[in-house]
């Protein structure tokens, strides 16, 4: 071979060489890289819902309560948990049940709520908190929900008209009772 096909040949591959570096530069020069780390923080969260029966509502419309000092189930109330740490739930009342009608009043005693299948006894509401249950975090299998069945008894002679009184949830993440 010639040295001149030499010299072309070489000049050949150089330029082939230069082109395929410049359209590739990956090739020619290690990309720097660089890194960063992200962190997040998710705290501890705590937030229920309330509901009742199988619609979800959010008042309860007992059925008919016969003044007759018996105790009468009034039906399921649930919490559904959303925390993702443990919580307490804990319950009160404000006050005596009032009449819509007249002025009477019943008292708050003759309410109770008792949590099934947690062994405890039917237990009156009264105007402090009382502690009703404990709920774990939402976990992948849905949301944790804890039922209280109230149960009213009426005292004889108890003037008819429609009864109101309010019940307050609170859930707590820890062991201290709420204020």
């Amino acid at each position: 071979m010639k040295m001149l096909d030499l010299k072309k040949i070489l000049v050949t591959v150089l330029m082939a060489l230069i082109m395929i570096l410049g359209v590739f530069p990956s090739f020619a020069v290690s990309s720097p890289v660089s890194t960063q780390t992200v962190t997040i923080r998710v705290p501890e969260t705590n937030a229920i819902s309330t509901g009742y029966g199988t619609s979800g509502a959010s008042q309860i419309q007992a059925q008919d309560v016969s003044p007759d000092n018996t105790e009468t189930a009034i039906g399921n109330l649930y919490v559904q948990s959303y925390s993702n740490s443990n919580t307490q739930l804990w319950v009160r009342a404000s006050g005596n049940f009032v009449g819509a009608k007249t002025s009477n009043s019943l008292e708050l005693s003759n309410l109770k709520f008792a949590v099934p299948g947690a062994g405890n006894e039917k237990t009156n509401f009264s105007s402090g908190y009382v502690k009703a249950g404990d709920q774990s975090p939402k976990n992948a299998d849905g949301d944790h929900k804890l039922s209280l069945n109230l149960y009213m008894s009426v005292p004889y002679g108890t003037s008819p008209d429609t009864y109101t009184a309010t019940v307050y949830l609170t859930s707590v993440l820890d062991a201290t009772a709420p204020a």
